[in-house]
This record gives structure tokens, sequence and C-alpha cells, in this order.
């Protein structure tokens, strides 16, 4: 499968994902064609029996071919640019260089012999930071079907998860063909763990769909779905006069079950909340749910606070959080009289600011039946039309 290109837009112009991807081809055409054979160009490969220290930079930029360039430049595009936009310019190029020593030494110790160039490791190393950044971005990728390309759309989590695994296994197989898995498993393992730090850190700026709040929402769920198993009203509460700090739902039978009690943190939040919402004070109340969402295993406010709150959100350009909202307002409130506004709001969200073209068609596709204002329905159908353009 060919990856070609992916359904999100970049906020800036990669300028050094361009410029990486051009001295790569330069080195290619102007040295190494130019000096086939020649042990002045050999001596840049990276020896892993004898290596020099400059020969973990150079032999990546240096390719065996003109099909090993073309393929690596083409996951390096559609990939990198997103990497290079989320990490800056200059971060971009210390975490590619890095990137690209990090599986030079993975090479060396877990099973290098022959002397190796290319940049495949580095690139594996963006597409494990990709992954962690974006698992929910659509990839369209080119399937070869006999004598038939084929192009269809897969999410960048499956996508990347199977070249993951499939150099990883391939990486402790001993497979070989002139392909250095260990290379290729060393720059993923990298790049998805730094992603992953500085996400954690954040020294990089947090999603509700990076890598590391799908897990935490994953986990949430679960645990909230045991929770409800029986029957259980989260918007219901008594205090646990045993403790004195902790909070249980009332409607739970006696005695309660451990997974029905509620950290008072939870409840304060709640109560604040209301405080700041019954008083109009959509900033504090927004903030109090973003804090929620931080300790609850389901974050979901009542229908008019779940609602302003997004609202306020969307109107304070907090994009990401703005759609979360709104979506758990979507899952929860679903028959609400006005669905079809909040579905239109997800779907200019998607489009216009996140980037996330798939995401937005589904919820303009889904608005465009229930609207009834004459204005909102036009507005849905022209922004449709354009994610469609764009998603070909």
């Amino acid at each position: 499968m060919i990856p070609i290109r992916t359904d999100r837009r970049q906020n800036r112009r990669p300028i050094v994902n361009y410029l990486i991807i051009l001295v790569n081809v330069l080195v290619f055409v102007f040295v190494q064609k130019a000096g086939r054979g020649d042990a002045n160009v050999q001596m840049y490969y990276l020896h892993p029996d004898q290596p020099e220290l400059f020969q973990f930079f150079t032999s990546v930029f240096m390719h065996a071919g003109w099909g090993h360039l073309l393929g690596n430049m083409i996951f390096l595009w559609v990939f990198g640019n997103a990497v290079n936009d989320s990490f800056g310019h200059v971060g971009y190029l210390a975490f590619y260089l890095a990137g690209g020593v990090t599986s030079d030494i993975g090479y060396v110790l877990l099973s290098g012999s022959a002397p190796v160039l290319g940049a495949s490791g580095a690139i594996s190393a963006v597409t494990g930071a990709f992954l962690v950044l974006f698992p929910r971005v659509r990839v369209t990728v080119l399937a070869v079907l006999v004598y038939v390309l084929m192009p269809f759309e897969i999410s960048s989590l499956v996508f990347l998860l199977l070249q993951f695994v499939w150099n990883m296994y391939a990486s402790f197989t001993s497979m070989g063909g002139g392909v250095a898995y260990a290379a290729h498993a060393s720059g993923y393992v990298f790049g998805a763990g730094i992603a992953g730090l500085l996400l954690g850190v954040k020294l990089l700026p947090r999603d509700v769909y990076d890598l590391l709040s799908l897990v935490r929402n994953w986990k949430r769920k679960l645990s909230y779905r045991h929770a409800v198993a029986g029957g259980y009203n989260p918007f219901s509460y008594a205090k646990d006069t045993s403790t004195g700090s902790r909070w249980i739902n009332v409607n739970a039978s006696s005695p309660p079950r451990p997974e029905r009690v509620l950290s008072a943190k939870e409840l304060e939040l709640r109560q604040q909340i209301s405080a700041d919402h019954a008083r109009s004070d959509f900033a504090a109340a927004a903030d109090g749910y973003l804090k929620l969402v931080q300790v609850a295993e389901e974050p979901l406010l009542p229908l008019a606070q779940q609602l302003d709150v997004a609202n306020y959100l969307m109107s304070s350009e907090q994009y990401p959080a703005a759609a979360d909202a709104y979506e758990r307002f979507l899952q929860h409130y679903g028959q609400y009289q006005y669905a079809a506004d909040i579905r239109l709001m997800l779907g200019l969200i998607y489009s216009r600011y996140l980037q996330q073209d798939s995401l937005a068609e589904k919820y303009l596709a889904a608005a465009i039946p229930g609207l009834t204002d004459a204005n909102k329905l036009e507005l849905a159908k022209s922004e449709l039309t354009q994610v469609r353009q764009r998603l070909g």
C-alpha cells in the first residue's frame, strides 16, 4: 500500500520538510549518481563494523537507487509535513536528525553487518511521531491489485500500526532482502516515544484526538460502562459520612459497589461549574469543565451546561476541546431539538480549524437533513462541497 495524502491540513508551511526532501534528491543526483562506485562516495555510508561519527548523519541522506529514493520521499512528504507543522521548524529538524542517528545506532546494535544508507530510519521516526500525534487522521493509500491501482482511505492508526508491527517482526526474525528493518523499528520506537514524551510534559500542544488522549478516554469509557451496568446515575450524589471526603451515588444499592464511589474533587468541580453557569460566567464554567475532563470517568454535564460550555470553547477558539464537548453532547443528547445545528458546528470546526476533512464530511452530511434555516442549510452544503473537493 502506497500512501499518497492525509486529510490533515497544515497551519503553517512545512519549510524544513521541503528542504530535507530537496537535500535528499540533490545528494542522490549530484553526489551519488555523479560518483557511482567511487570509494569517496561509499565512505559516507554507515559501516557497522567500523562506524565513523559523521556516517550516522551522512548515510541518512543517501539512497541505493531511484526506487529507494522515491519510496522514502513519498512517505516523508505524506507524513513529514504534519509533523513539521506540529514540532515547529527547529524542533522538527532536530527531531529528524536525531531519529536518523537513533535508527542507525539501532541497526548497528541489533543486526548491522553490511553497510547501510537511506532516510528510512529517520522517516520511520517521523511516522512514529505522526502515529502518536494524529491517530484519527485519515490516510489515502493506493493498493496495487494485479494491474489495477485502487485508492481507499484508512485510519493512520491502522496503517502506521501495521507498518510498525511488520518492521518489528522483520527485525527480530532476521529477514533480509537488503532492507535494514532494525533501523526502521528503532526509528518507529524513537519517534513514537519522543512524541509521547513531549505530549506528556506539554512541550507539544495537546489535542483531544492525540494517542494519549484516545487511550485515556478509552480507559475511562470502559470504567464508566462497568459502573453504569447496574443502572448507575452519574448526577445523583450523597456525602459518604464514613470518610467525610468521598461521594457516592444515592441510587446505589446498599452496600455501594466500589466503582460507584466518586472523588470529592469531581463533585466539587461539578458544583462549581453549576454555580458558574448559573451566574452566566461561562469562561469559569468552561475552565472547570476542562479540569473535569482530566479527572472524571464521564465528564458529561446537564444539557444546558454542556451546550453553553461547548459554545464558549468554540467562541474562545479552543477548537479541539470544543469539538470534544460537542461530540459528548451529541452522544448523550442526540434527540435535542437543534442537534442538526450542533452537527453543523462540528463539521465547520473539523473543516476550518482542525483540518480533519473526513470527520467534517461526516457531520456536515448528517446535519443537512435536519437543518430548517435556509442560510444554515446553504452554509452546510457549501462547506460540504469544499470538503469533498479536498478529499477528491
